[in-house]
C-alpha cells in the first residue's frame, strides 16, 4: 500500500483546491475574463504535481546528479500536462453541452493551440521552480565534506 509523506498529502490537497477552483472558475467564466487565471492554475498545478511525484520517486533519485533528477521530475509533471490537455480536448468534444443542459453552466475546456502550448509552458516552469527547490534543499541536506 501507498504510504503518503506529508508532503505527499500537502500536493494532494492543493491540488484537489486547484480543481475544485477551476470548477469554479468554468461557473463565473474566469477563464474568458481573466486571462492569467488558466495560467496560474497550470503554473501551481505543475509546481504540486513535481511536488507529489519528487516526493513519490525520491527513493529512485540518482546521487549527486541533480540535472538527471530535475528532468525526471520536470518529466514526469509534463507527461501529466499532455495527458491533461488530451482530456480537456475529449471533455470539449463530449461535455460542453451536457454541462449547459443539466447544470446551466457554459464550459469553455480548450483554447486553441497558443493556449494549449502556453498550458504547458506554465506546467513547465511550476515544475522546475519546485524541482530546483527540492533539489536544493536536497543538496543541502546532505553532509559536507572537508
Amino acid at each position: 500500500m501507498l504510504s503518503l509523506t506529508k508532503s505527499m498529502r500537502k500536493a494532494s490537497y492543493f491540488l484537489i483546491l486547484i480543481f475544485l477552483v477551476n470548477i469554479v472558475g468554468f461557473y463565473y467564466s474566469w477563464y474568458l475574463n481573466y486571462f492569467w487565471f488558466d495560467m496560474t492554475l497550470h503554473f501551481l498545478g505543475g509546481f504540486f504535481i513535481a511536488m507529489l511525484m519528487a516526493n513519490y520517486l525520491s527513493e529512485y533519485f540518482a546521487n549527486k546528479n541533480n540535472l538527471k533528477n530535475l528532468l525526471i521530475i520536470v518529466g514526469v509533471t509534463v507527461f501529466i500536462g499532455v495527458a491533461w490537455e488530451f482530456a480537456e480536448y475529449i471533455a470539449n468534444q463530449t461535455l460542453i453541452e451536457p454541462v449547459y443542459k443539466y447544470f446551466k453552466i457554459r464550459a469553455y475546456f480548450m483554447g486553441d493551440f497558443d493556449d494549449t502550448v502556453n498550458d504547458l509552458l506554465m506546467d513547465i516552469l511550476g515544475a522546475t521552480l519546485f524541482a530546483n527547490i527540492y533539489l536544493h534543499s536536497f543538496r543541502s541536506r546532505e553532509p559536507h565534506q572537508a
